[in-house]
Protein backbone atom coordinates (compact mmCIF):
# COMPACT_ATOMS: atom_id res chain seq x y z
CA UNK A 1 0.00 0.00 0.00
CA UNK A 2 1.20 3.20 -1.13
CA UNK A 3 2.13 5.68 1.95
CA UNK A 4 0.06 8.63 2.71
CA UNK A 5 0.38 11.97 1.21
CA UNK A 6 1.02 14.61 3.98
CA UNK A 7 -2.31 16.08 2.74
CA UNK A 8 -3.91 12.80 3.56
CA UNK A 9 -2.52 12.68 6.69
CA UNK A 10 -3.66 15.71 7.82
CA UNK A 11 -7.41 15.40 6.11
CA UNK A 12 -7.25 12.41 8.50
CA UNK A 13 -6.32 15.03 11.99
CA UNK A 14 -8.77 17.54 10.97
CA UNK A 15 -11.20 16.22 8.17
CA UNK A 16 -13.44 18.80 8.25
CA UNK A 17 -11.05 22.29 8.61
CA UNK A 18 -8.75 20.20 5.85
CA UNK A 19 -10.81 21.81 2.47
CA UNK A 20 -10.50 25.20 3.87
CA UNK A 21 -6.43 25.31 4.71
CA UNK A 22 -5.75 23.58 1.37
CA UNK A 23 -5.58 25.98 -1.14
CA UNK A 24 -3.58 28.08 1.36
CA UNK A 25 -0.15 26.51 1.17
CA UNK A 26 2.10 25.24 -1.03
CA UNK A 27 2.36 21.25 0.46
CA UNK A 28 5.52 19.90 -1.69
CA UNK A 29 6.98 22.77 1.34
CA UNK A 30 5.15 21.43 3.86
CA UNK A 31 6.41 17.88 2.82
CA UNK A 32 9.63 18.41 2.90
CA UNK A 33 9.94 20.83 5.91
CA UNK A 34 8.20 17.88 7.97
CA UNK A 35 10.63 15.75 6.51
CA UNK A 36 13.64 17.94 7.65
CA UNK A 37 12.19 17.86 11.40
CA UNK A 38 12.07 14.46 11.06
CA UNK A 39 15.51 13.69 10.27
CA UNK A 40 17.50 16.49 11.80
CA UNK A 41 15.54 16.24 15.28
CA UNK A 42 17.87 14.71 16.73
CA UNK A 43 20.80 16.48 15.76
CA UNK A 44 19.21 20.15 16.43
CA UNK A 45 17.57 18.36 19.75
CA UNK A 46 14.21 20.15 18.45
CA UNK A 47 11.80 18.19 19.99
CA UNK A 48 11.71 15.98 23.73
CA UNK A 49 11.04 12.49 23.12
CA UNK A 50 7.54 12.91 23.97
CA UNK A 51 6.90 15.59 21.52
CA UNK A 52 9.33 14.08 18.59
CA UNK A 53 6.59 11.20 17.87
CA UNK A 54 3.50 14.17 17.02
CA UNK A 55 5.67 16.62 15.08
CA UNK A 56 3.15 16.40 12.38
CA UNK A 57 -0.12 17.46 14.82
CA UNK A 58 1.38 19.07 17.50
CA UNK A 59 3.69 21.27 15.78
CA UNK A 60 3.58 21.38 12.23
CA UNK A 61 -0.28 21.47 11.98
CA UNK A 62 -0.80 23.68 15.14
CA UNK A 63 1.71 26.25 13.28
CA UNK A 64 0.09 25.91 9.93
CA UNK A 65 -3.68 26.98 11.83
CA UNK A 66 -1.82 29.71 13.35
CA UNK A 67 -0.82 30.68 10.07
CA UNK A 68 -4.25 30.42 8.64
CA UNK A 69 -5.80 32.41 11.46
CA UNK A 70 -3.10 35.33 10.82
CA UNK A 71 -3.57 35.48 6.85
CA UNK A 72 -7.68 34.93 7.16
CA UNK A 73 -7.95 37.78 9.90
CA UNK A 74 -5.99 39.76 7.39
CA UNK A 75 -2.89 40.25 9.14
CA UNK A 76 -0.31 38.97 6.60
CA UNK A 77 -0.19 39.47 3.38
CA UNK A 78 2.77 39.17 0.51
CA UNK A 79 3.64 42.57 1.26
CA UNK A 80 4.17 41.84 5.60
CA UNK A 81 7.58 41.94 6.65
CA UNK A 82 6.90 39.24 9.64
CA UNK A 83 9.71 38.16 12.30
CA UNK A 84 8.80 35.03 14.51
CA UNK A 85 10.86 35.47 17.94
CA UNK A 86 12.80 31.88 19.46
CA UNK A 87 11.79 30.26 16.62
CA UNK A 88 14.14 27.19 17.06
CA UNK A 89 13.81 25.00 13.97
CA UNK A 90 11.24 27.46 12.17
CA UNK A 91 7.65 27.39 14.71
CA UNK A 92 5.71 28.42 14.10
CA UNK A 93 7.10 30.93 11.45
CA UNK A 94 8.79 29.47 8.78
CA UNK A 95 4.98 28.20 8.31
CA UNK A 96 4.37 31.51 7.00
CA UNK A 97 6.75 31.18 4.12
CA UNK A 98 4.76 28.10 3.12
CA UNK A 99 1.98 29.86 2.28
CA UNK A 100 1.05 30.32 -1.40
CA UNK A 101 1.00 34.13 -0.76
CA UNK A 102 3.91 34.33 0.94
CA UNK A 103 4.94 37.41 3.17
CA UNK A 104 8.65 38.29 3.95
CA UNK A 105 9.88 35.71 6.70
CA UNK A 106 12.60 36.73 9.39
CA UNK A 107 13.35 33.87 12.18
CA UNK A 108 15.23 34.69 14.93
CA UNK A 109 16.76 32.69 17.60
CA UNK A 110 19.83 33.41 19.89
CA UNK A 111 20.88 29.36 19.72
CA UNK A 112 22.33 28.38 16.37
CA UNK A 113 21.94 25.09 17.07
CA UNK A 114 18.28 24.60 15.99
CA UNK A 115 18.07 27.10 13.22
CA UNK A 116 21.08 26.87 11.70
CA UNK A 117 20.25 23.38 10.56
CA UNK A 118 17.15 25.04 8.88
CA UNK A 119 19.26 27.67 7.12
CA UNK A 120 21.34 24.91 5.83
CA UNK A 121 17.71 23.51 4.26
CA UNK A 122 16.85 26.60 2.90
CA UNK A 123 20.33 27.40 1.48
CA UNK A 124 20.88 24.58 -0.25
CA UNK A 125 18.71 21.40 0.59
CA UNK A 126 14.98 20.73 -0.09
CA UNK A 127 13.34 24.41 1.05
CA UNK A 128 15.66 26.54 -1.03
CA UNK A 129 12.59 27.23 -3.15
CA UNK A 130 11.89 29.84 -0.43
CA UNK A 131 15.56 31.38 0.02
CA UNK A 132 14.70 34.57 -0.69
CA UNK A 133 11.37 34.91 1.39
CA UNK A 134 13.31 33.62 4.73
CA UNK A 135 16.26 35.96 6.60
CA UNK A 136 17.59 34.47 9.50
CA UNK A 137 18.60 36.79 12.30
CA UNK A 138 21.32 34.81 14.98
CA UNK A 139 20.45 37.56 18.02
CA UNK A 140 18.87 38.56 21.19
CA UNK A 141 15.61 39.81 20.73
CA UNK A 142 15.29 42.21 23.25
CA UNK A 143 18.89 43.24 21.27
CA UNK A 144 17.00 43.88 18.26
CA UNK A 145 16.12 47.75 17.09
CA UNK A 146 13.91 46.67 13.69
CA UNK A 147 10.74 48.20 12.28
CA UNK A 148 8.44 45.11 11.69
CA UNK A 149 5.16 45.09 10.82
CA UNK A 150 4.62 41.62 12.75
CA UNK A 151 6.37 40.49 14.89
CA UNK A 152 4.75 35.96 16.47
CA UNK A 153 6.23 34.12 19.17
CA UNK A 154 5.00 30.59 20.45
CA UNK A 155 6.41 30.37 23.96
CA UNK A 156 9.61 32.13 24.38
CA UNK A 157 9.01 34.38 27.01
CA UNK A 158 5.69 34.06 29.51
CA UNK A 159 3.15 36.24 28.61
CA UNK A 160 2.54 39.48 28.59
CA UNK A 161 6.37 39.99 29.24
CA UNK A 162 7.04 39.09 25.43
CA UNK A 163 5.64 42.89 24.93
CA UNK A 164 8.79 44.14 26.69
CA UNK A 165 11.05 41.86 25.13
CA UNK A 166 9.93 42.48 21.23
CA UNK A 167 8.96 46.30 21.83
CA UNK A 168 12.08 47.47 19.77
CA UNK A 169 11.40 45.39 17.26
CA UNK A 170 7.60 45.93 16.26
CA UNK A 171 7.15 49.09 13.99
CA UNK A 172 4.62 51.74 15.38
CA UNK A 173 0.99 50.41 14.89
CA UNK A 174 3.05 47.31 13.84
CA UNK A 175 1.34 44.20 16.16
CA UNK A 176 2.77 41.74 18.32
CA UNK A 177 1.00 38.27 18.19
CA UNK A 178 2.06 35.56 20.62
CA UNK A 179 0.33 32.31 20.18
CA UNK A 180 -0.68 31.55 23.43
CA UNK A 181 -2.60 28.29 25.38
CA UNK A 182 -3.94 29.25 28.76
CA UNK A 183 -6.01 32.41 28.93
CA UNK A 184 -3.71 34.84 31.06
CA UNK A 185 -5.93 35.83 34.78
CA UNK A 186 -4.09 38.64 35.89
CA UNK A 187 -5.59 41.50 33.65
CA UNK A 188 -4.20 44.15 36.41
CA UNK A 189 -0.69 43.07 35.38
CA UNK A 190 -1.36 42.09 31.76
CA UNK A 191 -2.55 46.12 31.15
CA UNK A 192 0.22 47.72 33.14
CA UNK A 193 2.93 45.56 31.17
CA UNK A 194 1.10 46.57 27.95
CA UNK A 195 0.77 50.10 28.38
CA UNK A 196 4.75 50.67 29.64
CA UNK A 197 5.57 49.03 26.49
CA UNK A 198 3.40 51.24 24.18
CA UNK A 199 0.46 48.23 23.29
CA UNK A 200 -2.90 48.24 23.54
CA UNK A 201 -4.81 45.32 23.10
CA UNK A 202 -6.75 45.48 19.89
CA UNK A 203 -8.34 41.55 20.06
CA UNK A 204 -8.01 38.00 21.26
CA UNK A 205 -8.81 35.15 18.37
CA UNK A 206 -9.78 31.62 19.98
CA UNK A 207 -9.00 29.00 17.93
CA UNK A 208 -11.24 25.89 18.24
CA UNK A 209 -9.95 24.20 15.55
CA UNK A 210 -7.13 23.57 17.87
CA UNK A 211 -8.82 22.35 20.84
CA UNK A 212 -7.81 18.25 20.10
CA UNK A 213 -4.69 19.24 21.66
CA UNK A 214 -5.59 21.96 24.28
CA UNK A 215 -6.70 25.76 24.50
CA UNK A 216 -4.95 27.96 22.06
CA UNK A 217 -5.20 31.41 21.00
CA UNK A 218 -3.81 34.44 19.61
CA UNK A 219 -3.18 37.50 21.00
CA UNK A 220 -3.36 40.98 18.96
CA UNK A 221 -1.52 43.29 20.47
CA UNK A 222 -0.67 46.94 18.15
CA UNK A 223 2.25 49.04 19.08
CA UNK A 224 0.66 52.64 19.48
CA UNK A 225 3.05 54.41 21.37
CA UNK A 226 6.87 54.11 22.17
CA UNK A 227 7.31 52.27 25.60
CA UNK A 228 7.58 54.20 28.87
CA UNK A 229 10.66 56.18 30.08
CA UNK A 230 12.95 52.80 31.71
CA UNK A 231 11.12 50.50 29.11
CA UNK A 232 12.03 48.13 27.96
CA UNK A 233 14.26 47.12 31.46
CA UNK A 234 17.67 44.81 31.05
CA UNK A 235 16.97 41.11 30.71
CA UNK A 236 17.98 40.31 34.09
CA UNK A 237 15.20 42.54 35.51
CA UNK A 238 12.24 40.95 32.96
CA UNK A 239 13.43 37.00 34.17
CA UNK A 240 13.32 38.31 37.86
CA UNK A 241 9.89 39.42 37.56
CA UNK A 242 8.74 36.38 35.83
CA UNK A 243 10.30 34.17 38.00
CA UNK A 244 8.45 36.16 41.49
CA UNK A 245 5.04 35.85 39.18
CA UNK A 246 5.26 32.29 38.46
CA UNK A 247 6.20 31.66 41.65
Amino acid sequence: MSEKTIQEEIQSIIPDLFPVLEPEFDWELVKHFYEFLKRDNEKGGFFSKNDSEKILERHILESLIFVWKMKTAGYVSRETNIADVGTGPGLPGFLFAVLKKAPHVFLVDSQKRKLALLETEVTSGSLSKVSKRVEFIYARTEEINSNFDVVTSRAMVPYPYIAEVTTRMVKQKGILCPFLAQPYQDLEKETEVLSNNGFVMKKEIPIPELEFVGKRHIKILQKNSLPKKGYPREWKEIVKETKSKNG
